[in-house]
């Protein structure tokens, strides 16, 4: 990734201002904006922005409906650091659960950020993906936006109006392309947009908006204070998924930003998958393998696939698995159990394969949503082969069995499941086999659903002697009832 030396933005922008302004209508809508933060020279001389506060961050994709208000954590000691100068930032913050969890994150410290071209985690370091969106980041607030459109290696283009806006377009000299909202009434910043590419919802736009302004920071001559915003909300597609409430300084002394040596050192991890096939019973498999599983059911003409779970990747290579163990037989049905990101990922790729997708009704319109979505930035295997969505969908009131004459499948909601609503488990009534997910999972330190999970079964009058959870092994279902004891004992 390339790198500018600050020192050359500054001497544009001093040379712009003894030439009297702007060369371009685009370039001088951002001189104005620097104006209006408090003066071109102050702007162009910031090379460091510390930003502290306090708000929510959102689960994406992890709401009780797939229309519903996504579940937040409430964050406290937010800072963040960033050294334009070198290109880094970090971010550290405390992060609360405000919603039932099987793995509680009460008051978690979180710490990421970005050295260049390494995004990391903590001591790992994150994928080159990670890195690329790490660095739009660098440029989702005002000060940076505008540093961005000063540059010189950046190009600003396409002014135009829009409603009481007026925006243009930015695009950095890696590609990376932005939209700046203008005020028209205050000359200040009023937003920033940027494409990006989600697995599940295809090309996305994330913007992020400000209001709040006020002088902040400064050190006082051409380092004066600037007006900068207190208040930041992120959008991403219809979803808001960040809002902070901060105050800000500006060329305070941030200090090495650097990520550790071992992690710079290291290799970007690369997207791996791999599947283990554990026979459950005659014609029963577990495609298992990381944190999601799978599981193939055989019947006399065709094969039925439980979950396509995490990734486009993951869900093609279970889909290969299942045909080389019966590659004499279609495979005809994938069950989704529930919406939730990390159990939809792999939904697409299953259409682009021909399965018909079963899943509750209370997802059908997110699912014909899911797959006319465009995937441009990233072509995946929908797009390169394009499928008709073909679903059957199974309701709260209704039993739905997949059924040969030689094999049933009995398929029922989760009835008051408080972590997905539409929630489904499968049932193999003559071997005795339950197949869930989220409510039971034996490696898990706490199940608070397991209780939901056991109800069902017991109001069902079900015959479970085996469980095979999508998530951790396989259990029996007295695993179930002291999971349910023991949850009761720790309240």
């Amino acid at each position: 990734m390339r790198r500018r030396p600050r020192c050359l933005i500054v001497f544009s922008v001093l040379f712009a201002v003894a030439c009297g302004g702007a060369a371009t209508p685009e370039l001088q809508l951002i001189e104005d904006a620097a104006e209006a933060m408090g003066g071109l020279r102050s702007v162009s001389q910031t090379t460091a922005l510390t930003v502290e506060g306090e708000g929510r961050t959102f689960r994406l994709g992890q709401n009780t409906r797939p229309r519903a208000d996504l579940p937040y954590y409430q964050v406290e000691n937010y800072l963040l650091q960033v050294d334009y100068a070198n290109q880094r930032w970090r971010l550290s913050q405390d992060r609360t659960t405000t919603f039932l969890t099987g793995g509680p994150l009460y008051g978690a410290r979180q710490t990421y950020g970005l050295d260049g071209d390494v995004a990391y985690d903590d001591a790992a370091r994150a994928s080159d993906k990670v890195a690329a969106d790490r660095w739009a980041e660098m440029y989702r607030n005002p000060l940076g936006i505008v540093l961005l459109g000063l540059d010189e290696t950046s190009t600003v283009s396409n002014l135009r109006e829009e409603g009481a806006e007026r925006v243009v377009d930015v695009v950095a000299a890696n590609g990376t392309q932005f939209t700046l909202h203008v005020s028209a009434e205050t000359g200040l910043p009023s937003k920033v947009v940027s494409s990006s590419y989600h697995p599940n919802l295809g090309d996305v736009a994330i913007e992020t908006l400000f209001d709040g302004y006020q002088e902040m920071g400064g050190l006082g001559g051409f380092q004066a204070r600037l007006t900068l915003p207190r208040n930041y909300t992120t959008n991403l597609d219809r979803f808001t998924i960040s809002r902070y409430s901060t105050t800000a300084d500006t060329n305070a002394d941030v200090g090495d930003l650097s990520a550790p040596a071992d992690v710079r050192a290291a290799s970007a991890p690369m997207a791996t998958v791999t599947v283990d096939v554990d026979e459950v019973t005659d014609g029963v498999w577990r495609l298992a393998g990381q944190s999601h599983h799978s599981a193939l059911l055989e019947f006399e003409d065709f094969l039925v696939l439980i979950e396509a779970p995490q990734s486009e990747a993951r869900t093609l290579a279970v889909i290969e698995s299942a045909r080389e163990l019966r590659p004499d037989k279609p495979l005809r049905y994938v069950i989704n159990t529930h919406h939730h990101f990390d159990h939809s990922a792999g939904i697409r790729a299953a259409v682009s394969e021909g399965l018909t997708v079963v899943t509750h009704r209370t997802n059908q319109s997110f699912y014909e949503d899911m797959v006319a979505r465009r995937h441009s930035i990233v072509q995946d295997a929908l797009t390169r082969n394009a499928q008709p969505l073909t679903l059957e969908a199974v309701s709260s009131e209704e039993p739905f069995e997949i059924t040969d004459g030689s094999r049933t499948l009995q398929i029922a909601t989760v009835v008051d499941d408080p972590h997905a609503e539409g929630m489904l488990m499968a049932y193999l009534p003559r071997e005795r086999i339950l197949f869930e997910v989220d409510a039971f999972s034996p490696s898990a330190a706490a199940s608070p659903f397991a209780e939901t999970l056991l109800r069902n079964i017991e109001d069902r009058e079900l015959r479970v002697e085996t469980i095979v959870p999508l998530h951790g092994e396989i259990a029996t279902l007295e695993d179930l009832e002291t999971a349910v004891e023991q949850e009761a004992q720790a309240l």
